[in-house]
């Protein structure tokens, strides 16, 4: 990707994912079988003997442009890890990157069928107060969901700008109609 990693001064890269290919089998199969099609043709028949550029062309021409798009849009998605904050980013075009903070992360889930778990893929989503948030399907979704949970443990509570509000050994002003007590 183009764009590069910033990080705040106290905060270390912990773990960078590529989400698992989706949409790319398909296109480069077919991309194959015509790559095939062009070369048995171009074997067996005159015609396309003589006119075998024009037929790799209009065939295999299209599908590897597909294909090529398809990997590109899959290799630009990535999920950052650091010790403060989940970073999802990717788009080839439109580039977005969304930044989630490990201190409002509530808990870690993944979801995975059947086929998921013998392949070792599957969904990781961040449990936080405003709802679950999908971080996309990727490899051993469980190990980068204890690398969360991991950097969240560690993460330094006080420094949250909440946590100096509610904390418990904060007494609260008193407000001006109470009167204190002598």
């Amino acid at each position: 990707m183009g764009q590069r990693l910033t990080l705040s001064d106290d905060e270390r890269h912990v773990v960078s994912v590529t989400p698992i290919a989706r949409g790319v089998w398909g296109p480069m199969i077919v991309t194959i079988v015509a790559v095939v099609i062009v070369q048995v043709a171009s074997h067996y028949l005159a015609v396309a003997r003589t006119h075998h550029a024009l037929l790799a062309l209009v065939l295999v021409g299209p599908c590897l442009v597909l294909t090529a798009t398809r990997v590109w849009r899959w290799r630009s998605h990535k999920i950052h890890v650091t010790s403060a904050q989940v970073i999802v980013e990717g788009g080839v075009l439109h580039h977005y990157s969304v930044a989630y903070d490990l201190r409002d992360v509530v808990a870690m889930r993944t979801e995975q069928r059947v086929y998921e778990r013998l392949t070792q893929r599957g969904l990781v989503i961040l449990e936080m107060a405003a709802g679950p948030i999908p971080v996309g399907r990727v490899r051993h979704p469980k190990a980068l969901s204890r690398v969360i949970d991991h950097e969240r443990a560690e993460c330094h509570h006080g420094s949250h700008p909440l946590d100096t509000v509610f904390d418990v050994g904060v007494t609260p002003p008193t407000p001006y109609w109470i009167e204190p007590e002598e």
